[in-house]
């Protein structure tokens, strides 16, 4: 069971207290994510997620990594659309000094104009790879295009006029603005005592002041598309994405997850039997929910040759029709359950998964389901609750598709 409390200047902590584990999992949220950018400072949160692990008033870049790398323990950080993560696993004797360096890169942090110059070559660099990496290539195009003019479409990394044109006083603003207790959570989850953990966050965080942090964003419209970009790469990578529903109705969210482990959420799903196991056109096919607070999105993923694509692509066109005109068995609505409690139980046993799920649901739903609330959703779906989002997000005149691969113009979709 987990412990929430507020301090003064806005910052609420969630702790979750595991008292049989040796480790502990502490991460600061920060509600700000490529969803608030806009096109001139596209990927300004990623950018800044880089800056605070290149030195403060206190430590050097090296001394950050040392600090914790010679304790055994884990740093790092991601943004995504929504939010940014910093987040340290250490040893439970050791998470003073993981809560200093977190408290340090959040309230300290240098921005030097000189590291600031270098990293833009370094995210330049990271944008090459995803660019040489076909399936997230053909993800970043699907929602460039599906939510054009609209900062959801952005890719979190931004590009390379808005990188070049970072200025410090900018980043600088766009962090004192978002980055402030109000606008954050820290979630704890491991082997500790939460009165006393909340003491030694309040100290080291005290001087970090409240601020307004005002966040306006709109419904994104879906436009459906067709989009194909020619690489060459021996397989064609296949990305679709049907309209699905945004975060907040839990029993949508729960009937969706029952209905996408069906359709080809893992390796018994209908997706992967039917077209890799039956007719061996491909080596990896799946579909995953990305939900948003104001959208969401089942996305279809799939890579193939060449001259395998359009019947790859017109299979699965086939099983959305089946769903949505059949919908699922009983028989199949049940297995799916189950799969999905024993899968959530396993992923339990991580005090870092724990940590990640109790700290993003506080921070974008502002509320934090316990297990059993878990269980009881999932039970809960009933067959009307899974027809209703079949005929809700399996809808062809909401699709949209990416293809990224050679020759890919003569393709017909």
């Amino acid at each position: 069971m987990y412990k929430c409390q507020t301090l003064e200047n806005g910052l609420t902590i969630i702790g979750e207290e595991i008292p049989y584990l040796k480790s502990i999992s502490l991460g600061i949220w920060v509600k700000a994510g490529s969803i608030i950018e806009t096109k001139e400072n596209s990927g300004v949160s990623h950018f800044i997620e880089h800056m605070l692990f290149k030195g403060t008033k206190n430590r050097s870049s090296k001394e950050l990594a040392r600090e914790i790398d010679n304790l055994g323990g884990i740093l790092n950080a991601f943004t995504s659309k929504e939010c940014t993560c910093f987040y340290v696993k250490l040893l439970d004797e050791h998470i003073d000094i993981g809560i200093d360096v977190l408290s340090d890169m959040i309230l300290n942090s240098c921005f030097d104009k000189k590291d600031i110059e270098k990293e833009k070559s370094v995210i330049l660099e990271e944008l090459k790879m995803y660019e040489d990496s076909p399936d997230d290539l053909s993800y970043d195009l699907l929602l460039e295009n599906i939510y054009k003019d609209h900062s959801l479409g952005m890719n979190i990394l931004g590009d390379r006029n808005t990188l070049k044109n970072f200025k410090r006083e900018n980043i600088l603003d766009y962090y004192n603005k978002y980055y402030v207790p109000n606008n954050s959570v820290i979630s704890i989850c491991g082997n500790f005592n939460f009165e006393e953990i909340v003491e030694k966050i309040k100290d080291k965080f005290k001087t970090w002041e409240a601020k307004e942090a005002s966040i306006n964003t709109t419904e994104p419209k879906f436009n459906p598309c067709i989009i194909k970009k020619n690489k060459d790469i021996e397989q064609v990578n296949l990305a679709i994405n049907l309209k699905a529903i945004p975060m907040i109705n839990d029993r949508e969210v729960y009937a969706l997850s029952v209905v996408n482990n069906v359709f080809g959420g893992s390796i018994s799903s209908r997706l992967f039997q039917k077209i890799r196991e039956e007719k061996g056109l491909v080596y990896s096919i799946y579909s995953s929910q990305t939900l948003y607070q104001e959208c969401g999105e089942l996305g279809i993923f799939a890579s193939t040759s060449n001259e395998n694509v359009e019947e790859v692509y017109k299979l699965i066109l086939d099983e959305i029709d089946l769903i949505r005109n059949e919908y699922i068995s009983l028989q199949e609505m049940h297995e799916s359950k189950e799969q999905l409690k024993g899968s959530y139980m396993l992923d339990r046993e991580s005090t870092s998964s724990r940590m990640m799920s109790n700290g993003k649901n506080l921070l974008m739903r502002n509320k934090v389901d316990d297990e059993q609330d878990i269980i009881d959703y999932i039970n809960n779906v009933e067959y009307q609750d899974v027809a209703k989002i079949i005929e809700k997000v399996f809808n062809k005149e909401n699709i949209g598709v990416c293809i990224v691969g050679k020759d890919v113009e003569n393709i017909s979709l």
